[in-house]
């Protein structure tokens, strides 16, 4: 049988907030002893309060090494958090050394060994962290307190059953810490400075990097056939470089402030950087605040090569027999029909000539088809059509012409800015090249290549990459096979002017989006629609490109028409691997702060 022997203890408790203001923390400090429930500390919306139970603080003399059953019943140290606030505040409680009071207890104070405190922390409803203390500084407790409530809390603190003559005429001095809308600083405190790692171990509080890839890792590939609507975290995946780590669902911890502007973290690349999409100037915005403006995504939509970030005109007057279905027209309408054309080099459009009636379709067919007619029908004479066949009241059998190009490889050439690269560069140029240096030059893929289809005729269907993967079998990829895609600053078949471009409808299927699906949870969601850069499919029955874009209701949507579709633009960087953090936990209320 064990005999318990007396030994002196003595538990000096000091409450503290810090509160976060921009990349440094103050910290006050002061004697709760006698304050009788009265507020001690306000920062900002948060009080915290010493309730009268254990007012006097807790000062154990002649301490007795204790059970943990009778630990547990002894007077605690209560206090409370008062959130004022109309929003929920994150917070963490941390027990620490009170080096003050160390100090004006003088050098003949010797501290008891930290294995040998045991402490508890506990709520109203049960008991949070029963254990014994291992450093000078230990987290006790994370949460989040809701607006306009109030947390309670107890503290207890005893001397262990296993205490030995080894802590006689010894002391402890602590101190209560908490951290308000810093939220949890485990990178900091722990040694990961930089955002590529902090994000990787934030989740789950992972002792290495290594670690935390081998557990995300682990969780395996999600169903891309179904949305992502709750916080299902970090998932991994190969890109052209290494392992790839993006999150999925309804992410609350992927939240970044930089360069003025809030971000969300869409994954972290093979290399190591961040891949971001702008999310607006709060962390509260939504809808059109979470984008730089609108904008269609190219200047024409029926030619073929109109899909690209970039593109190029070596076009020539394309005149030939094969037929294609059509019925991008109104069958009632009156449309001008004629007996010849010209073609303007110099407008680029086409104009009839010959006998020329105003027709319908549904009235004049047989008229129409017999004459083997041209008609521009809606297009604006941008493509002439000759009706050579009737399908039905709303399909016309026709030979488009058109000055299209002239192969897949013109095409595919990057010479000319699309609409939309023009907007993000000159967004760029305005906002962001004071922070190039934080930036990484990474691939943005514009994946134009195709399984069906030839890529640039108008009178044949090209399906691309991202429709069988997207729309047919929900397998995204984070891999851009063809070097004229891989948009980049430094690649000189698809070079950027500024490291800023869109975001891929893979990226936003890893995210939780799902072509016709609506998701209104994931973190990609803002309620309006905006464009992706990736192409899925040349019609010409309608000769019109189509383009992925995140519908208003959170799906991936197919939407015709680059040109006459006005939808948002929400630019995507990267930061370097190396760019550190100063503070925050990726929360709404604590971003990640760029260092």
């Amino acid at each position: 049988m064990k005999i318990r022997k007396k030994y002196i203890l003595i538990i000096s408790l000091i409450a503290i907030i810090v509160a976060i203001l921009g990349v440094s923390y103050a910290l006050l400090q002061k004697d709760i002893i006698g304050s009788n429930g009265k507020v001690i500390y306000q920062v900002g919306d948060l009080e915290v309060k010493l309730d009268e139970t254990g007012s006097k603080g807790i000062s154990l003399t002649n301490a007795t090494p204790q059970e943990d059953s009778e630990g547990l019943s002894n007077e605690p140290y209560s206090f409370s958090l008062v959130n004022n606030a109309t929003t929920d505040l994150k917070y963490t409680i941390y027990l620490e050394d009170d080096t003050d009071a160390k100090s004006k207890c003088g050098s003949d104070c010797e501290l008891v060994p930290y294995s040998f405190i045991r402490y508890n922390l506990s709520n109203d409803n049960e008991s949070l962290k029963t254990a014994s203390l291992s450093s000078s500084s230990i987290e006790l407790y994370m949460g989040t307190i809701s607006s306009k409530s109030t947390d309670k809390f107890n503290l207890r603190i005893w001397l262990s059953i296993d205490a030995d003559n080894t802590t006689m005429n010894k002391y402890y001095f602590g101190k209560i810490k908490v951290v308000i809308n810093q939220g949890d600083d485990y990178c900091i405190r722990n040694g990961f400075k930089t955002l590529s790692d902090c994000m990787l171990v934030m989740n789950n509080h992972e002792s290495s990097v290594e670690i935390a890839k081998q557990n995300i890792t682990a969780k395996g590939t999600p169903d891309f056939s179904k949305t992502a609507t709750t916080d299902e975290g970090l998932f991994m995946a190969e890109d052209d470089e290494e392992a790839s780590y993006y999150y999925r669902g309804a992410v609350k911890n992927n939240y970044v402030s930089f360069a003025g502007f809030i971000w969300r973290i869409i994954r972290r690349n093979g290399d190591g950087s961040i891949r971001m999409i702008y999310s607006g100037k709060k962390t509260s915005d939504t809808r059109e605040d979470t984008a730089i403006g609108k904008s269609s995504f190219n200047v024409k939509d029926w030619d073929v090569s109109s899909v690209g970030y970039m593109y190029n005109e070596k076009f020539s007057l394309h005149e030939n027999n094969e037929t294609t279905g059509y019925d991008n027209f109104n069958n009632t309408s009156k449309y001008s029909y004629g007996t010849g054309y010209t073609f303007d080099e110099t407008t680029k459009k086409f104009t009839l000539t010959g006998i020329i009636k105003q027709l319908t379709w549904k009235d004049n067919h047989d008229e129409i088809v017999t004459g083997k007619l041209y008609s521009c029908l809606n297009r604006n004479c941008n493509v002439l059509y000759r009706i050579v066949g009737y399908q039905s009241d709303t399909r016309i059998t026709v030979q488009p012409i058109s000055y299209s190009s002239d192969s897949y490889q013109d095409a595919v050439t990057n010479k000319n800015n699309s609409v939309v690269k023009s907007a993000l560069d000159k967004w760029y140029k305005n906002n962001l090249t004071s922070y190039t240096s934080y930036l990484a030059d990474e691939t943005f893929c514009n994946d134009r290549s195709f399984p069906n289809g030839s890529g640039y005729l108008v009178y044949q269907n090209t399906h691309y990459s991202a429709f069988m993967r997207i729309f047919d079998n929900s397998i995204p990829t984070l891999k851009c096979t063809q070097v004229n895609d891989r948009f980049k600053v430094s690649n000189e078949s698809a070079k950027l002017d500024y490291p800023v471009a869109l975001i891929t409808a893979d990226e936003v299927a890893m995210a939780g989006g799902v072509a016709d699906k609506e998701n209104n949870k994931s973190y990609l969601y803002n309620g309006v629609t905006y464009w992706t850069m990736t192409p899925s499919y040349y019609d010409a029955f309608w000769t019109l490109q189509h383009m992925y874009t995140v519908d208003s209701t959170g799906s991936i949507e197919v939407r015709k028409g680059v040109f006459i579709n006005m939808f948002l633009i929400r630019p995507v960087i990267n930061l370097k691997s190396d760019v550190e953090i100063s503070s925050g936990d990726g929360s709404s209320i604590a971003p990640f702060k760029v260092k």
